[in-house]
């Protein structure tokens, strides 16, 4: 897979529009508002799901009679602020030298109405249960807060979070790109670049409007994830003992 850094993808995205020549390299001021420019870009495919490529698995341990855990870089949970939680399970034995750790499916995070109906908020077990993901954003942190709060430190928790691989570019980091990225984002920060620099978007580049659409739709199909509906089984065909008559509305 093409690898760049922060440095090559803003050249090629001022080439694309003409600001320098295919020679040149481009003097650091210029470059520095173009990873800029960039930067928030990406910042703001963030927010949109189908941008994400992956489920990020993460692990980690929680502490004796401590609800609530900070999550985002430098949180007590640290990592990139998730757009969103998608799933969470338990370990409930932090046993490092276990061949088969136990993983506990929870299932999704609750909502805040969910949150809010859980009545004894500071009732204690042997593991969590449920998992609240308060997304207030506050120093670039939210909070993830459990119960029943765990009253031992032999607990681990599992999140699959929905984590953009980029979260900004950067001069000197050399970034392996999935397929589809490279050129979608040097297109579009290109488009993102050309009126700060007296370009005509329309007018002087239909062809590249039309390269940078189509090569986000791309990564936004690609991304696209399928699940099966579940099924009752006595809708199923051949199901036995019993079989549902769907033309007839009986058993």
């Amino acid at each position: 897979m093409p690898s760049y850094t922060g440095t090559e993808i803003a050249r090629a995205a001022l080439r694309e529009i003409g600001v320098i020549d295919p020679i040149e390299a481009g003097d650091a001021e210029l470059l520095a508002d173009t990873l800029a420019v960039g930067t928030d870009m990406i910042d703001g495919w963030r927010i949109e799901r189908l941008l994400i490529p992956a489920i990020t698995r993460s692990v980690y341990s929680l502490a004796t009679n401590t609800q609530s855990y900070s999550i985002g870089s430098g949180g007590t949970f640290n990592q990139d602020y998730p757009q969103a939680i998608l799933s969470w399970s338990v370990i409930p034995d932090d046993d490092a030298a276990a061949t088969a750790l136990r993983e506990l499916p929870m299932g999704r995070p609750l909502t805040a109405g969910q949150w809010q109906g859980v009545r004894i908020k500071g009732q204690t077990g042997s593991y969590p249960r449920r998992l609240w993901f308060d997304r207030t954003f506050a120093a670039h942190l939210g909070a993830c807060l459990f119960h029943p709060i765990p009253d031992n430190a032999d607990v681990d928790v599992v999140l699959y979070s929905a984590i953009p691989d980029l979260t900004a570019l950067v001069a000197g980091t050399t970034y392996d790109l999935r397929p589809g990225y490279a050129e979608a984002i040097k297109t579009n920060l290109a488009l993102r670049l050309a009126p700060r620099h007296g370009r005509k978007i329309v007018q002087d580049f239909p062809d590249l409007v039309a390269t940078a659409r189509e090569a986000k739709a791309k990564l936004k199909r690609g991304n696209v994830r399928f699940t099966e509906a579940g099924i009752r089984g006595e809708f199923v065909i051949g199901s036995s003992p019993r079989t549902y008559n769907l033309y007839e509305g009986s058993a």
